[in-house]
């Protein structure tokens, strides 16, 4: 469930996390499951993240480096969706690709 004073969220666009936002993060996956559904371990992310609602979605997050070769070598980090915060989309929000040069 997305928030409606949220922008929903696309694989590719660049984000930062609410609570440290020194590092772009770049979005992997849009989850099909709730904070309180995904297990971290031996947690939810609901239980590592008490100040968000246990209904958010969860997203998948990367922390590429300017030195990165391959994103697919990197960990991929949950979040609830309100704890993060879109910095860049890749795609407009009509569904074409946002021109980087503008």
């Amino acid at each position: 469930m997305t928030n409606d004073d949220q922008l929903q969220l696309h694989v590719g666009d660049h984000v930062v996390d609410k609570e440290d936002d020194d590092a772009t993060l770049l979005v992997a996956t849009i989850t099909p499951k709730t904070a309180s559904e995904y297990d971290v371990g031996d947690q939810t992310v609901a239980a590592y993240n008490e100040d968000y609602p246990r209904d958010d979605d969860v997203i998948e997050v990367r922390y590429p480096q300017r030195t990165t070769q391959d994103i697919d070598r990197l960990d991929d980090y949950a979040f609830p969706r309100s704890r993060l915060e879109l910095v860049e989309p890749l795609h407009d929000r009509d569904d074409e690709e946002v021109d980087a040069s503008e």
